[in-house]
C-alpha cells in the first residue's frame, strides 16, 4: 500500500510539471508555489542536532499556499529527499508538512510550528539475515517501508539577490521526525534531529 501511494505522488508531480498546458501551474491549485532545496545534516537523536558524525541528505520542496494573506500565510509543503546514515540506513524522503508561515518585521519569515507525515523508503546498511529452513543467509539488501512523523520550525529571510529574475531567499529548519518500524522487536522506532540550510524562491514573478 504505501509503495503504490509513493507511486501514485510521483506520477501526480510528473503531471503538475509536465502538462501541456502552458497555464496550468495558475490554474491548479498549487497558489503562490515557491521551490526550496536543502542540505541536511540528520543527527540520531530526538532533540539535539550534532555535526560529530556526519549523516548528510539532500531535499527539494514545492510549497504552496492554501490562503491570500500575505503576513499570516498558510501553506502546505511537498518534500521529496535523501539522507544517508553511516552502518545504518540510507533514506529516500518522501512526506508533507502544514506550515504556518508569518512576516516579522517585514525582513523575515518565522514558522513557529509546522508539524505532518509521510513515507520513508529505508535500505539498510548494516548485515540483515534471513532463515531458509536450514540456516541463516544474508540478504543483498534490504528495503523497508516506513511511516514518519515530522514536527518543527522554519526561518526564511530573503536577499537582494535574484535568480530567474525571482527574489531568492535562505532557509533555515529544524526538525523533530520519528521513523518507524525500523527492525521489529529490536529498533521499534528511530528519532532524528535534522537541520536544513537552503534557498527558495517563487516559480511565478
Amino acid at each position: 500500500m504505501k509503495l503504490r501511494f509513493f507511486i501514485l505522488f510521483i506520477l501526480f508531480i510528473k503531471t503538475i510539471f509536465y502538462s501541456q498546458d502552458s497555464s496550468f501551474v495558475k490554474k491548479s491549485i498549487f497558489k503562490k508555489p515557491n521551490l526550496e532545496v536543502n542540505f541536511t545534516q540528520n543527527t540520531a537523536s530526538l532533540f539535539t542536532p550534532s555535526f560529530r558524525v556526519l549523516h548528510p541528505g539532500i531535499n527539494g520542496t514545492l510549497s504552496t499556499q492554501w490562503n491570500k494573506n500575505k503576513k499570516l500565510q498558510l501553506r502546505q509543503d511537498f518534500m521529496v529527499g535523501f539522507f544517508y546514515h553511516k552502518s545504518f540506513q540510507s533514506v529516500i524522503q518522501l512526506y508533507s508538512e502544514l506550515n504556518f508561515k508569518i512576516k516579522v518585521l517585514d525582513r523575515f519569515y518565522l514558522s513557529p510550528l509546522v508539524m505532518g507525515g509521510g513515507y520513508f523508503m529505508s535500505f539498510l546498511n548494516m548485515q540483515s539475515f534471513y532463515w531458509d529452513g536450514n540456516q541463516y543467509v544474508l540478504r543483498a539488501i534490504t528495503m523497508k517501508s516506513n511511516w514518519v512523523i515530522s514536527l518543527g520550525s522554519n526561518l526564511e529571510i530573503p536577499t537582494n539577490f535574484k535568480l530567474f529574475n525571482r527574489t531568492l531567499s535562505i532557509t533555515a529548519k529544524y526538525r523533530i521526525q520519528v521513523q518507524g518500524e525500523i527492525v521489529k522487536y529490536n529498533v521499534p522506532i528511530i528519532a532524528y534531529s535534522p537541520i536544513m540550510l537552503g534557498i527558495s524562491l517563487p516559480i511565478n514573478n
